[in-house]
């Protein structure tokens, strides 16, 4: 069995497919198998992902009955996955050759259940823009409700320590990573920050957080309705949490 399972959900993602590929196939860590998670794509991302499993047997292609967002594309990669260690990567990111190693040595060495790390924004056409983005050191619950910087692409969770966690079924919300989060820590888990640059998250006009204020008026509703806060606290942290996605979003401007 693979130590690590990559899970990749796949939507149209020609384009970057690719080069995702590639950033997975050149890791120094080799015990992985790479989940990807095809959800109703129609232009030739099927193909690309077919082409690659002929070549290495460590790629799976999984398919979901029909388009159903990430989280479900994600949870059946999660269920069909057979490592001890669950890392993810959408389809137009990249990571770093050492992101794998780095990430199992470490979380191997601390005894992590849950880690994440630094990593770095790319243009469409992968130009680095802005600066490194640095997580939180540790991560509960009132960090992830305060901070920004925790992506999706750079989180690994150890499921002998975390056997079960699913992200949530589809919402009008964008951050179905943050509710999955939320699971792990109000399960007694800390996050824990690995200081090292090993991924390329993609900046896309396209992608569903390139409407800030959307983000916003979606992280007021999730304090509220997910998280169930009280109104006064709920204003503290998500006033705190705009302000660090403000500063984020003009660091990462190109310079």
């Amino acid at each position: 069995m693979p130590l690590v399972s990559i899970v990749t959900a796949v939507y149209n993602a020609a384009r970057w497919l690719p080069e995702t590929l590639a950033s997975v196939k050149a890791q120094s860590f080799n015990d992985w198998e790479h989940l990807l998670i095809d959800d109703g794509s129609t232009d030739g991302s099927i193909a690309i992902v077919a082409a690659a499993m002929a070549t290495d047997p460590r790629i799976r292609l999984l398919r979901t009955p029909q388009n159903s967002g990430p989280s479900a594309a994600r949870n059946l990669g999660i269920e069909s996955a057979r490592g001890r260690f669950v890392a993810f990567l959408d389809a137009d990111d990249l990571w770093l050759p050492d992101k794998l190693l780095r990430s199992v040595a470490w979380m191997t060495e601390h005894g992590y259940s849950f880690i994440y790390h630094d990593y770095r924004q790319i243009s469409p056409y992968g130009e680095r823009v802005g600066a490194l983005i640095k997580p939180p050191d540790k991560l509960d619950l009132r960090t992830l409700h305060t901070r920004r910087g925790v992506g999706c692409l750079t989180v690994v969770i150890d499921r002998e320590q975390i056997p079960v966690f699913r992200f949530p079924p589809p919402s009008p919300y964008v951050s179905e990573d943050f509710c999955l989060w939320a699971e792990i820590l109000r399960a007694g888990h800390i996050g824990h920050r690995l200081p090292a640059d090993l991924a390329r998250y993609r900046l896309s006009p396209q992608s569903r957080s390139a409407n800030k204020l959307r983000c916003a008026i979606d992280a007021w509703h999730l304090y509220r309705n997910f998280s169930k806060l009280p109104l006064a606290h709920a204003a503290l942290w998500w006033t705190q949490y705009t302000v660090n996605a403000l500063a984020l979003h003009l660091n990462a401007r190109p310079r």
